[in-house]
């Protein structure tokens, strides 16, 4: 009769230990639910705009200091004017194009890169870039730690709940690609204006998902008045505007 009951009572035990096994499954599997429904996007929408913002302005910076205050309007252009002093066409220098395109995604290649690999102490740009980040983070290669209490939208939390930390990756190519624009401005006057466009294309890392997102800025180079009529046409050299395309090693 005892072992009876002990058996019995040996049995219960088990069947309530399942039980709470599988609520407890249950509740992590619901837990993990809301989480990737909610909390994920959330996370991955802040730091997309974060990553987009010193990438943005890493590329802005690059462009300028290597490009923009080397770059004369001169060299680059060659503006042809008819007897009456109109300008009969602009043609763009095609060699001096390609080779201010290959130097500008090379550094900014290098220069995402050197971000990727906490080495900002190689970049050599302005450094308010920096002003608003951690250096300490940036060297470990963490670009920008997210409060966990934004999971919660309880700003008190932000300063008790651990932050996560939000690394990327460049993959793809760099893709740049000049842009021009000849349009009137005043009377009899023409206004060129040059600007770089590139795209670039990082992997957002954080410790339990990732995500891609491409990232595409588009910096003044020469933006200049030239006097005389506008051009009945313009000839780039390209038929169209010219691009280089940089391979991410």
């Amino acid at each position: 009769m005892r072992m009876h009951l002990k058996k019995r009572k040996k049995k219960s035990i088990i069947n309530k230990i399942l039980i709470l096994l599988i609520l407890l499954a249950i509740s992590v599997s619901y837990v993990l639910k809301v989480f990737n429904d909610k909390a994920v996007p959330q996370l991955l929408s802040y730091s997309q705009i974060e990553t987009k913002r010193i990438v943005s302005s890493i590329i802005n910076s690059t462009v300028i200091s290597s490009v923009s205050n080397k770059t004369d309007i001169d060299d680059l252009f060659t503006t042809i004017k008819d007897s009456k002093g109109d300008i009969k066409s602009i043609d763009i220098n095609s060699s001096k194009v390609n080779s201010i395109l290959i130097e500008a995604s090379k550094m900014v290649e290098q220069n995402l890169k050197y971000l990727e690999d906490g080495k900002i102490e190689k970049l050599n740009l302005d450094s308010n870039i920096f002003s608003s980040y951690d250096k300490e983070k940036l060297k470990k290669g963490i670009i920008y730690e997210i409060p966990s209490g934004i999971i919660l939208n309880n700003v008190l939390l932000n300063n008790i709940m651990p932050k996560i930390p939000v690394k990327m990756n460049l993959i793809g190519n760099i893709f740049c690609r000049l842009n021009t624009s000849v349009e009137s401005y005043g009377i009899n006057n023409a206004l060129i204006t040059v600007s770089i466009g590139i795209e670039a294309e990082v992997k957002i890392l954080l410790p339990f998902v990732s995500s891609s997102t491409k990232i595409q800025t588009d910096i003044p180079v020469v933006i200049k008045i030239i006097e005389g009529n506008i051009p009945s046409y313009y000839f780039d050299g390209y038929l169209n505007t010219p691009s280089i395309t940089s391979k991410v090693s």
